[in-house]
């Protein structure tokens, strides 16, 4: 298997950002989630930006048209000049942009603006259906040059300014927000009262144990834990019976479609938009990828991000799907790398994993997780079934 790009692999130890920065980045992953009008979370993102990477001016760069880019937010004291410009054609930016080259817009540190340059650091933006823009960070030609650790913040602003830019695609604000109250209510009425209950089991036990002369016996504490174990059980079941109703309503989506949701889900768990890598024309992919196969790649991504939000303790994450060539064949492959504490090697049951292999053989393919410094990655890859 060939060595993870640069787009997986995860970032080294220092650049990884302070506790300061996480907590920012999550104060503001959590205003993105909550909802709100798309134009103050884009400008408290790109204000954000500017402040938090010390730049003059942040600039958010979208579609116009056919092969056409502009400036169309500006966050900074150049925005009278800055705003409506058009990204050249010719230049490394317009040609990354009409490629849809992350890899190649991400390497640019000169962005062009007629009749100006500025030293910048580039930052892919997908917006779904509008295609691929990009968020940049400007300063003066006298400033320190910037780090690895802004980049990984620039990243993880540019995720938020995607989840904000593909808000209006959930539909409207009240179907949203009764979607939510459903959700609630169903949560509430079920596994937390079942939680709740459990939580009353164990609390009159901790009361027996503490009291003196008043030492319950073997078989009432057995009987307590079983009781506690079996409504835990429940309200998993109950919680799955929830999420699988929420996967069932989108069976429409494409896989497109269905990756961007997974990662925009795994935000809250993780506390940090994971960055997503797909081919430069994923509707191709979509078209491309038999719904057994595509059904799975969503799940691998799915159970990827949940082990990471669960036991990696990660501070980045990135997930790259991409479909190539090779010899005669044709191979789908996934990769879901972090830059956490690693595999445990002391664990030997790993059910996240078992799934992940299970769901490779069922199409002749498997899966290598693979020691990092720091973290993991998780390649998954099968052969596409012949056209």
């Amino acid at each position: 298997m060939s060595s993870p790009s640069p787009s997986t692999a995860p970032v080294p130890s220092a650049a990884l950002p302070s506790r300061g920065d996480r907590t920012r980045i999550q104060d503001l992953g959590g205003a993105v989630l909550a909802g709100g009008d798309p134009e103050d979370l884009l400008d408290l993102l790109l204000h954000s930006a500017r402040t938090d990477l010390a730049a003059r001016d942040a600039v958010l760069v979208m579609p116009l048209g056919t092969d056409r880019w502009a400036v169309e937010m500006v966050d900074g004291a150049d925005a009278p000049d800055l705003l409506g410009s058009e990204i050249p054609a010719d230049s490394p930016t317009g040609r990354a942009l009409h490629r849809a080259d992350v890899d190649a817009l991400e390497a640019i540190s000169t962005l062009v603006i007629d009749p100006a340059s500025s030293p910048a650091l580039l930052g892919a933006v997908d917006a779904a259906e509008h295609g691929l823009g990009l968020l940049a960070v400007l300063r003066t030609a006298d400033s320190a040059p910037y780090t690895a650790a802004d980049r990984e913040r620039l990243d993880a602003l540019a995720g938020l300014i995607a989840l904000t830019l593909r808000a209006p695609s959930l539909g409207t604000s009240t179907e949203i927000d009764d979607e939510r109250s459903r959700i609630a209510r169903d949560l509430h009425d079920l596994a937390i009262q079942e939680l709740f209950a459990v939580g009353m089991e164990l609390e009159a036990m901790v009361d027996s144990l503490e009291s003196p002369g008043m030492t319950p016996s073997n078989a009432r504490i057995r009987s307590s834990v079983a009781t506690s174990v079996q409504g835990v059980e429940n309200a998993v079941a109950q919680i799955r019976q929830i999420v699988q109703s929420l996967r069932r309503e989108r069976t429409a989506a494409t896989l497109t479609e269905q990756l961007r949701h997974e990662v925009g889900l795994a935000t809250a768990g993780l506390g940090f938009v994971p960055s997503m890598r797909l081919p430069p024309h994923p509707a191709e992919m979509d078209a491309e990828l038999p719904p057994e196969i595509a059904e799975d790649v969503v799940a691998v991504v799915r159970e990827c991000l949940a082990n990471a939000a669960r036991h990696a303790h990660a501070t980045a994450v990135a997930v790259s799907v991409s479909v190539f060539s090779e010899g005669v064949d044709r191979v789908v492959q996934v990769n879901v790398s972090d830059n956490g504490r690693g595999i445990d090697p002391s664990v030997q049951r790993r059910s996240g994993l078992a799934n992940i292999s299970s769901r490779a053989r069922r199409h002749s393919g498997w899966v290598d997780a693979l020691g990092l410094e720091p973290g993991t990655m998780v390649s998954w890859r099968v052969t596409l079934p012949p056209a």
